[in-house]
């Protein structure tokens, strides 16, 4: 499991107030995406920008002192405002990710979801994800100019809390560089993943913590349960994987328990100083008490591939991190079961390979969790073992295999081909032998 990230800050607002408790637009479309081309339907980059009315300025000057003075930071320069409409929005936000992203990237993450079921192999990832976005944008802070672009479409009861949530992106931009924090850097995803998920929770609290900055009247569980019936009941909610869904909402979530903790013992000077020696991994930001201690990930080697033979590549290797996980096995099993299983993470490496054949390419995944001793690895294996059994064949996918040794866990998936028209066709001579001999090759690995 893992995530796509945008080379920008999206910050698409979860914008909610105590009395309407809907999504406007879950951000960090933290998650992964797919073959397909990113696009959209019926958008425009031509489109004139709407004036902002002197009453828009007036409110994003306020706000924005409003939100400064509660999170006690100083506002160091002003932040334009452009109205956008939602056609022009979700424009802006494709070309960004176009340009910032490698696109072998978002091709590799996207595999990698098919590979492990999590998605259907056919799914059309990139545009159903972008017309999800389009359906529930309200607002973004783009740190490359500095802009704060608010939607034209929304009513009033919508616009302060975007404005209140997307400004403190501007004021974590102007204090901690987050566009420097959030770039795509090869590797990093988990880490890039601690910092959008701290980043969203802070900015969430702050949102919800009014204009003297001291409410907090919601619960991390309350605002998981109000996001996840948004975005599930949203225009686009019954089209949509399950596992997208809870990755838009997890940093969101994650973040808000792990910011609200840090005030409780700190208020927001607490949570401006870890700012400044922020969460390196999404276990840190799940266990505040990891990142007290600093500890830090185990480095797990990329997974090698030799036992599948000649004429494959690497497409794409990162670490999924704790929370990634967690969101994996929550497709599985339950929400406790997978919370269970997740904690005991200690690091991991992924990697996703590939080999150009007559008609495609084919596909496979090698996932080695490295837990932090040999009764968390068992009981996340006791968990995934009747899933795998500990090996099974499926159409179109392939194989997928699951096997401990020690502390570590491997799981492979695939061969399976991906046809020059983007179908998932099964390999015929794949088999459990195959990817028995490969999950040996990654479990020798230190």
């Amino acid at each position: 499991m893992t995530r796509v990230w945008f080379g920008w800050w999206l910050g698409l607002a979860a914008c909610a107030t105590p009395a309407d408790l809907r999504v406007n637009a879950p951000e960090a479309l933290a998650l992964a995406a797919e073959t397909n081309s990113a696009s959209a339907p019926n958008v425009s980059l031509t489109e004139p920008p709407l004036l902002a009315t002197e009453r828009d300025a007036r409110a994003t000057r306020e706000t924005l002192a409003v939100v400064a003075r509660a999170h006690e930071l100083e506002v160091l320069r002003p932040v334009a405002n452009e109205l956008v409409s939602r056609d022009r929005g979700i424009a802006l936000i494709i070309e960004k990710t176009n340009r910032d992203v490698p696109r072998a990237v978002l091709d590799a993450q996207g595999e990698m979801l098919a590979a492990l079921e999590l998605m259907p192999s056919d799914y059309p990832f990139v545009d159903g994800l972008f017309a999800m976005v389009k359906a529930n944008i309200a607002g973004f802070y783009d740190p490359h100019d500095h802009t704060m672009y608010l939607l034209d479409d929304l009513d009033d009861a919508s616009r302060g809390p975007t404005l209140s949530h997307e400004l403190v992106h501007a004021l974590q931009d102007q204090h901690f560089d987050l566009g420097g924090r959030l770039t795509y850097r090869p590797g990093e995803a988990d880490v890039l993943a601690a910092t959008s998920s701290f980043a969203e929770g802070d900015a969430t609290a702050a949102m919800f913590a009014g204009p003297d900055g001291t409410a907090s009247p919601l619960s991390a569980d309350t605002l998981r349960l109000s996001m996840s019936m948004a975005v599930a009941f949203s225009a686009t909610g019954l089209s949509t994987p399950p596992v997208l869904q809870a990755s838009l909402v997890a940093p969101y979530v994650d973040g808000y328990r792990f910011v609200s903790a840090l005030r409780e013992r700190g208020g927001w000077a607490e949570v401006n100083r870890v700012w400044r020696d922020p969460p390196r991994s999404t276990e840190q930001v799940l266990h505040l008490e990891k990142y007290d201690a600093h500890e830090a990930p185990l480095v797990v080697a990329p997974p090698g591939f030799a036992a599948l033979g000649p004429g494959w590549r690497l497409l794409d290797s990162d670490v999924s991190g704790e929370q990634a996980l967690r969101l994996a096995l929550e497709q599985w099993f339950s929400p406790p079961e997978a919370v269970r299983a997740a904690a005991g993470w200690g690091g991991d490496r992924y990697a996703l390979v590939g080999r150009d054949v007559e008609g495609g390419r084919e596909i496979a995944l090698a996932w080695h969790v490295r837990f932090d001793d040999a009764k968390e690895a068992i009981e996340a294996e006791t968990l995934l073992m009747p899933k795998f059994a500990p090996c099974r064949v499926r159409s179109p996918e392939g194989p997928i295999a699951v096997k401990r040794k020690g502390a570590d866990l491997g799981i492979v998936a695939g061969p399976f081909l991906r046809s020059s028209a983007g179908k998932a066709l099964a390999r015929p001579d794949a088999s459990c032998k195959e990817a028995r001999r490969w999950l040996d090759e990654v479990l020798r690995q230190p």
